[in-house]
């Protein structure tokens, strides 16, 4: 009589389990820190403050299935650090520093440029939580742990009005300060890429005209006759943003900004470079075209965050004065983010109406259509792709009729 084959009954495939069985071991199975990344982490810490360091506790406080982890790491009263500190890793097993065609990679070093970038700006404004180092081998980065009451996605979704204009206007105060502390040093960016990444590649945001003229194409929509004109203009606008080159986020979603209160430091810059400034400030009028807390804001309130922002960057850039500078400026980079929206969503949303988070793709569609088509029409520009976008938007409406109109944000409804 044979004996049992343990070694193969031990080694059961977790595949062959029901996948709602799966999914519970995977979320009570205990989580260990890998303390390879710990010991590195200490080594890091013990050089910048020029002494042995060693953490004395390091908790999970990444949900798991995230693209990244995080860390938080105690340390000890006597060091010179603050009490807590984060370490934020890529966990995609595809990350490979030397492969910057993988976008895992691309994002690691992108959100590691703009920290330690933003660390070397002046200490008067703290714009994102301060850089302490990080390992190129094991893929993360040590960052500052910012205490914060919120973040500005609760004010949005929370009941209390007020809160939320409150929230808004320092949200365009933030970003303001951001590229008024930027503008102008573009090249201390790229050199610093180079020392991190020395094959560092700078992007800038283009408009895909060929995808564009595809979509027209599929739907039988003759576009406006200045069409490409207006096309070509907003892709060399994002292309060569002259004296509005400045570090943007390009991804400030709500979720992406951290109320301290005594005021908003940005977070996660894994899109980060420079680029056009106002691709940051048209994220409220065209309802943050990144995010998955995608709604409406009420006009006015749009219009008080661009004023603010206004304010705020004619220090370091005197032409937004001029109303004329300002509002091209501003038609452009939300042409842009329509024209993004469509790249990315509309052949799917033909097919399907896909649900993300708080509202569908069809809505968000819709919504930056209207929005585009009413900030062009409210300045007077644009008007190839205006009409165009017109066309467009009475095309879908009545296919896509059982689609309700994106809301208000609950805080304005």
């Amino acid at each position: 009589m044979s004996k049992p084959d343990t070694a193969r009954n031990s080694r059961f495939p977790l595949k062959a389990l029901p996948l709602r069985l799966i999914r519970f071991i995977r979320a009570h199975v205990p989580r260990r820190v890998d303390p390879l990344i710990v010991a590195t982490a200490e080594g890091i810490l013990s050089t910048v403050v020029d002494h042995p360091i060693q953490l004395t506790q390091v908790e999970f406080i990444s949900e798991r299935g995230r693209r990244n982890l995080l860390l938080r790491c105690h340390c000890p009263s006597d060091t010179g650090l603050p009490p807590s500190l984060i370490i934020k890793k890529v966990k995609a097993n595809s990350y490979n520093p030397d492969n910057l065609n993988s976008w895992d990679t691309l994002r690691f070093f992108r959100d590691w440029i703009g920290a330690q970038f933003l660390s070397t700006l002046s200490d008067q404004y703290q714009h994102s939580p301060r850089f302490y180092g990080g390992d190129r081998t094991l893929g993360f980065i040590i960052l500052e742990d910012v205490p914060h009451h919120a973040r500005l996605v609760e004010s949005l979704l929370g009941g209390d009005r007020h809160q939320a204009e409150r929230a808004l206007l320092q949200y365009a105060a933030c970003l303001a300060q951001l590229h008024v502390d930027t503008l102008g040093k573009a090249a201390e960016f790229e050199a610093l890429a180079r020392e991190i990444v020395p094959k560092a590649q700078f992007m800038r945001e283009s408009v895909d005209i060929p995808q564009q003229q595809r979509l027209l194409n599929r739907l039988e929509i003759q576009p406006e006759s200045s069409w490409l004109h207006d096309l070509n203009m907003i892709d060399e606008a994002m292309n060569h943003p002259g004296n509005f080159l400045a570090y943007v986020h390009a991804d400030a979603c709500p979720d992406n900004v951290l109320d301290t209160g005594e005021g908003l430091r940005l977070i996660d810059f894994e899109t980060g470079h420079f680029g056009h400034a106002f691709i940051d400030i048209a994220y409220g009028r065209m309802m943050f075209p990144s995010c998955w807390c995608a709604n409406r804001l009420p006009h006015t309130v749009v219009q008080q965050m661009e004023n603010a922002y206004r304010a705020i960057l004619i220090q370091q850039c005197p032409s937004v004065e001029s109303d004329s500078i300002f509002e091209t400026a501003l038609v452009r980079a939300c042409g842009y983010w329509m024209l993004n929206t469509l790249t990315r969503h509309l052949e799917s949303a033909l097919r399907k109406d896909l649900n993300w988070r708080i509202s569908t793709t069809r809505q968000r569609i819709l919504a930056r259509l209207e929005a585009f088509i009413t900030i062009a029409q409210e300045f007077n520009q644009l008007p190839g792709l205006r009409g165009t976008a017109i066309r467009l938007l009475d095309l879908l409406q009545p296919r896509w009729r059982g689609t309700p109109s994106l809301p208000d944000y609950p805080a304005f409804r």
